[in-house]
């Protein structure tokens, strides 16, 4: 399995009208010399000309451009040089004023230009590519791609292409049945069809009809490709857009929205009417649904390309200032999650779904164990409320109870943290348990891509839950050579801090030095996976949290780390992070929690009562900050300290790690992994 990416892309460059691939002609006068050329690039606003002659116009000279020399069309612009470029020159030319109908005239050649293939579009670029080639994996596309009758385009290497659907799955027989809207290619083809947000290219092998359906082997491997980071999706109510043209104010656009993102919006244009190109930027555009204010936004156009139903435009859109970020994040959710909430008062109906659904129940856990904690978990989302780029709890209503809930916080800089995720059957509900959490994770995973500082996603998991095994740990052993992900695991420990600690008298617990401290990161970055130690903070210039707890304070919430080191005789044998969060973040308090490494050998006496100190310590340090508990992660082999301090057993876990580049194929896998199997 290979992937390219691309960081940092957001879809295609800028790029201003289209490329011509013709001999249309074009002359240019620079003053008392008429000049020919060969047009290159043409919108409704500048063309580019490269010159038959070796005329040297200069930028900013006056011009006067003849488009379409001897056609019916033809139409006379006055312009401006904006760049020359090279020996024999190409001449970037902006026309000046061009008048409303002489727009309408170069629509006209240019949608001509188009129907005869002549025009060059923007060059799409995929921000991802990736080669799958484990058969399970595979498998798992190609079922998911029958499962909702995925649509998808076959095409021959000379060019011929016929419209499909993904309609059957036969997993013993590994093969799968497409459903063909024309003539079945006689030569072997390539299936492009449509996934979450990625298009996957798999080769059709040994072909034949049977039953109404074209059936091939399924492949041994697949390609996917991916030309934008963000998932678009069509509005879930009616939603418009509307602007006056930025050249020609008279010019009024109003459509329905096809599909739209945080970053974008789709609709079907008409060229004629609407005047728009490539590269056209849109000062403020309106966006409106019922039931909210309307959106000004700014736009531009990335890219206007022929469907079945007519043209289709793209434009990349930016809010105007910060209360139209929030405005426009609001809108776009509303639309892209519409069975989900994250704004309101949901308090008692989640903590009901806790209890129905059994996520109190860990290993010697019972709700019981929860009650003291209740005004601290609803204090701390009354005041995370509005903070969308600090943490939010998603719920997916039922009636007058909850099916489901996420909750997502920022927890390190650049590291996003999934937890508390419960699901109940409610008695009438007609969703599926896959359908519920799909909505749930998409609405919790998906508003964290627009962070500019997103970097890393984590969660907590119990090692043995079937659905946690299929989709988080599968995923990231699929990525963990890379080094884009780690599966860690440990074992949560409990410990109270109200009771007699047997702390070693030969053992000294205080803060490092920095000889002590720069051996700690020494040793951490000897022993754990990057994704581990970047996801955590775990580095020398982030470890003391100072950005996330400036953020976390702004929001009235504590964050806290610290270093401790235990001697034995004046040397450094061990050291832990005490880490400390706002109670009522998470129920389990996995915030609040203690890491130990060791620096020699764990089996060492001396090593198992500096450790044993260290836990000692710890309860004092978070006695001091009001808290009754506190946990451990235990991820050393040799654990006679633990056995010593009686801390109580909470279960297997692992920590999941992913880099945010991998977030949008962990959505695909998502939903690869929830969409209802085939029918046979």
């Amino acid at each position: 399995m290979q992937a390219d990416t691309r960081d940092g892309t957001r879809g295609r460059e800028s790029v201003l009208g289209y490329r011509v691939g013709t001999e249309l002609t074009a002359v240019a006068s620079f003053g008392n010399s008429d000049t020919p050329g060969r047009l290159v690039q043409l919108s409704l606003e500048h063309l580019t000309l490269h010159l038959d002659s070796d005329a040297m116009p200069r930028p900013g000279q006056a011009a006067s451009v003849v488009l379409g020399q001897g056609e019916r069309w033809a139409t006379s612009l006055d312009a401006e040089v904006m760049e020359v470029r090279g020996g024999r020159p190409e001449v970037s030319l902006r026309f000046v004023s061009p008048p409303l109908d002489a727009g309408r005239r170069i629509v006209t050649v240019l949608e001509a230009l188009r129907d005869n293939g002549l025009l060059l579009p923007p060059e799409t670029r995929p921000v991802w590519k990736e080669r799958i080639d484990r058969k399970d994996r595979v498998a798992r596309i190609c079922e998911a791609l029958v499962g909702r009758q995925a649509r998808g385009v076959a095409r021959t290497a000379q060019g011929v292409k016929v419209n499909v659907t993904a309609v059957y799955f036969d997993a013993m027989g590994s093969r799968m049945g497409w459903r063909f809207d024309g003539p079945v290619p006689s030569e072997p083809f390539v299936v492009e069809a449509f996934g979450y947000s990625s298009v996957v290219h798999l080769e059709a092998r040994d072909a034949h009809e049977e039953g109404g359906r074209v059936m091939v082997s399924l492949p041994t491997e697949v390609v996917r490709y991916r030309h934008r980071w963000l998932r678009r999706a069509p509005p879930s109510s009616p939603c418009t857009l509307s602007f006056n043209h930025p050249m020609w104010p008279q010019v009024h656009v109003r459509r329905p929205v096809l599909d739209l993102s945080y970053e974008g919006v789709a609709f079907m244009t008409e060229p004629g009417e609407d005047l728009l190109y490539p590269g056209l930027r849109q000062p403020v555009l309106e966006v409106a649904m019922e039931g909210m204010a309307p959106v000004r936004l700014r736009a531009e156009v990335r890219n206007i390309s022929s469907t079945a139903a007519g043209r289709r435009c793209g434009m990349s859109v930016r809010p105007l200032d910060a209360e139209g970020a929030r405005a426009w994040r609001a809108l776009v959710e509303a639309q892209m999650h519409p069975s989900t909430r994250v704004e309101g008062d949901w308090g008692d109906a989640t903590w009901k779904l806790f209890q129905g659904s059994g996520y109190f129940g860990l290993p010697g856990k019972s709700a019981e164990d929860f009650v003291e904690e209740r005004p601290w978990f609803d204090a701390t989302q009354e005041r995370l409320e509005g903070r969308t780029r600090l943490g939010y709890r998603v719920v997916r209503p039922a009636g007058e109870s909850l099916e489901a809930t996420l909750s997502v916080v920022k927890p390190y800089e650049g590291t996003w943290m999934a937890h508390q995720l419960a699901r109940q059957h409610v008695p009438g509900q007609r969703s599926s348990a896959r359908e519920a959490l799909r909505d749930i994770y998409l609405r919790g995973y998906e508003p964290t891509q627009v962070d500019p500082d997103v970097k890393w996603f984590i969660a907590f998991c119990e090692a043995n839950v079937r659905w946690v095994r299929f989709t988080k740990f599968d995923f990231a052993s699929w990525y963990e050579h890379t080094g884009q992900a780690c599966l860690a695991p440990f074992r949560l420990m409990e410990a109270e801090v109200d009771r007699e600690w047997d702390v070693p008298e030969d053992v000294e617990v205080g803060p490092p030095t920095d000889a002590e401290r720069e051996r700690f990161f020494q040793e951490i970055e000897r022993t754990r996976p990057v994704a581990y130690r970047e996801a955590l903070d775990l580095v020398p210039e982030r470890f003391d949290l100072s950005r996330a707890r400036m953020k976390w304070g702004e929001a009235g919430l504590g964050r806290e780390r610290e270093l401790r080191v235990a001697r034995v005789q004046g040397r450094a044998v061990a050291m832990a992070v005490l880490e400390s969060a706002q109670p009522g973040v998470n129920l389990f308090n996995v915030l609040d929690g203690v890491r130990m490494v060791s620096l020699g050998d764990d089996s060492q006496p001396e090593t198992q009562r500096a450790l044993l100190a260290l836990l000692g310590h710890a309860a004092e340090w978070y006695r001091a900050r009001g808290r009754r508990v506190f946990v451990h992660y235990v991820e050393g082999e040799c654990v006679e300290y633990v056995e010593r301090a009686a801390l109580a057993d909470l279960g297997e876990g692992k920590l999941w790690v992913i880099s945010s580049a991998l977030l949008p194929e962990f959505l695909e896998h998502l939903c690869e992994a929830t969409t209802p199997r085939p029918a046979a």
